[in-house]
């Protein structure tokens, strides 16, 4: 565990500010501030894979939005063009396109996450508050990879005894997965008794337990949780002044309160960038 990384609290105070924000709003200006605030991140701390890979997400994902929101709602004065009798409005393609970038910024959000969250900080923090809640979630992100593994080697056992799981026919294809969720099934009880098992014989839940390393707050962390709780209560108490309704005029809204909320989101991530690159990460 790196003692210079930020303590989980504080990072999950910064998140909740972007996805509450994100969620709140289709102002484009505070949409696009958050997203270049992500992209920056992932730029300081040279991820530009990560950037890459998702644009081959967000371009099908962009289409979809633009089909659907085109084919259920036909608001707009601008028309584009005509698609199956389906008028194609600038507004309604604004609307789609600001509705696709808050996807992707939930996207961004869970690869920020596994950049600046220490894994072994989170399970110690997590684990002192919620022991129980803690291990059903570790158990539950172990399950799902191990069973896909091990059906995938069911299958293979299963084909060299001659199992058709090809055939034209879907009840022979349904009746023959039937033995494979048996097994998987079977596998997973006697793994869940192993665990019980493990975690009894290591005492687990019969008493307080120590931490071997507590994280602590910091002053880096009281300044990223201020900024973060009045990011938020400030968009909150100016939510109407920065609403954007493209239907109704798809104008920027170019408002002191717009570009204030803005500033507070650069700010906060520059600080917490910074941090990292001058503590965490440097060489």
């Amino acid at each position: 565990m790196n003692r210079d990384s930020l303590h989980i609290l504080s990072i999950i105070l910064y998140a909740l500010m972007m996805v509450s924000i994100s969620f709140l709003t289709i102002n484009p200006l505070i949409l696009f501030s958050i997203l270049i605030c992500e992209l920056a991140v992932f730029l300081y701390f040279n991820k530009k894979e990560l950037i890459i890979s998702t644009i081959k997400i967000f371009l099908p994902l962009l289409v979809i939005t633009v089909f659907i929101n085109s084919l259920f709602v036909n608001a707009g004065v601008l028309v584009l063009f005509n698609v199956f009798n389906k008028y194609i409005t600038l507004e309604n393609l604004i609307y789609s396109v600001l509705f696709a970038v808050k996807l992707l910024i939930i996207i961004y959000l869970f690869y920020i996450f596994e950049i600046f969250i220490d894994s072994d900080a989170a399970l110690s923090f997590f684990s002192s508050k919620m022991p129980k809640t803690t291990l059903l979630f570790m158990v539950c992100f172990k399950l799902i990879p191990t069973m896909k593994k091990k059906l995938k080697d069911l299958r293979d056992i299963y084909q060299v005894r001659g199992v058709e799981f090809n055939s034209k026919s879907r009840f022979q294809r349904i009746k023959a997965q039937i033995p494979l969720i048996i097994v998987l099934i079977e596998e997973s009880l006697e793994a869940s008794f192993d665990i019980s098992e493990s975690a009894y014989i290591r005492g687990f839940l019969s008493g307080k337990r120590s931490v071997f390393n507590k994280s602590k707050f910091k002053h880096i962390d009281y300044l990223v949780s201020i900024i973060s709780i009045i990011s938020i209560f400030y968009f909150l108490i100016f939510k109407k002044l920065t609403d954007y309704n493209v239907y109704d005029d798809y104008r920027l809204p170019l408002n002191p309160f717009t570009f204030s909320v803005c500033v507070l989101v650069f700010v906060l991530t520059f600080v917490i960038n910074y941090y990292y690159k001058e503590n965490v990460y440097a060489d």
